[in-house]
């Protein structure tokens, strides 16, 4: 049985890698600014959801001229 899964992961080698990778990837662009701005909103012991806003289209926003800034 174990030379099936190796076999299996000889052959899907590239996809593992670019699955990992694109992985990867969404986690930097959708969960940290939302993670971050989720939890800077709770400052102070109180959620302040007009702060949330702000630091979710902010941090995409900053994303955004970052990547300008390059091309």
């Amino acid at each position: 049985m174990h030379y099936k899964i190796e076999g299996t992961i000889r052959r899907n080698k590239g996809r593992f890698i670019i699955f990992a990778v694109l992985w990867l990837f969404m986690t930097i662009v959708l969960v940290i600014p939302i993670a971050y701005s989720i939890h800077m909103a709770e400052i102070g012991g109180t959620f302040n959801f007009e702060e949330l806003i702000n630091r979710f289209v902010g941090s995409y926003t900053n994303f955004g001229e970052t990547i300008r800034k390059f091309w």
